[in-house]
């Protein structure tokens, strides 16, 4: 994995998500000091001395980064441009364009949402308190019961699958409210008819 100088992560050669700049560590300590490495005959040499630290500096970031592996794969306390990349794994474009406190939630509960997807629940905890105040959702339902066999020409037409979504954006966010009313779009289930309703 690397970075390239345009600020977008890289995989592979392969472009994925833009991301900002992970900048220098000024002063970052390594644990292993390669010159407690250096035979002791080496270790008085004033050159050696002075090459050993400028490669203490190169590869302190490297330690420092596989010390803390773990946290990077952890959505809660991830660098916000890795939160990004490993958003790519478990969620669609649209999902990625999250404001970042929403998509670290949405990375945190993606298995489990994945379950309860196109349901009240799921648009609920997918957006609230992040990117909305509030959502709600208003469809027709409806069942009809029969306790004898009927023909099923007599039965009364079905209402059409329809549905509201009635939203309010929250002001803090900074994901559109075009990507908020597709998103809504895509979590609703393909045979319902929905409407997304801004509240005023």
């Amino acid at each position: 994995m690397s970075e390239s100088s345009g600020g977008t992560m890289q995989v592979m050669g392969t472009e994925i998500v833009p991301t900002g700049h992970r900048g220098h560590i000024e002063n970052l300590e390594t644990p292993f000091p390669l010159i407690e490495a250096v035979p002791p005959m080496l270790a008085q040499d004033t050159f050696v001395q002075r090459m050993m630290p400028a490669f203490d500096e190169v590869l302190a970031p490297i330690i420092s980064t596989l010390d803390c592996l773990d946290s990077y794969f952890d959505p809660e306390i991830t660098p916000d441009d890795f939160l990004r990349y490993l958003s790519t794994w478990v969620n669609s474009h649209t999902e990625n364009e999250l404001s970042i406190p929403g998509l670290r939630h949405s990375v945190a509960t993606a298995v489990a949402m994945s379950a309860w997807r196109g349901t009240v629940s799921s648009l609920h905890d997918r957006f609230f308190p992040f990117d909305l105040d509030s959502i709600v959702l208003e469809e027709g339902g409806g069942v009809t019961v029969s306790t004898t066999a009927t023909d099923p020409e007599t039965w009364p037409d079905a209402a059409p699958m329809v549905a509201t979504v009635t939203i309010t954006p929250a002001k803090d966010s900074v994901n559109s409210l075009d990507n908020i009313i597709q998103l809504i779009k895509d979590y609703a289930p393909a045979h319902l008819q929905l409407t997304v309703v801004i509240a005023t």
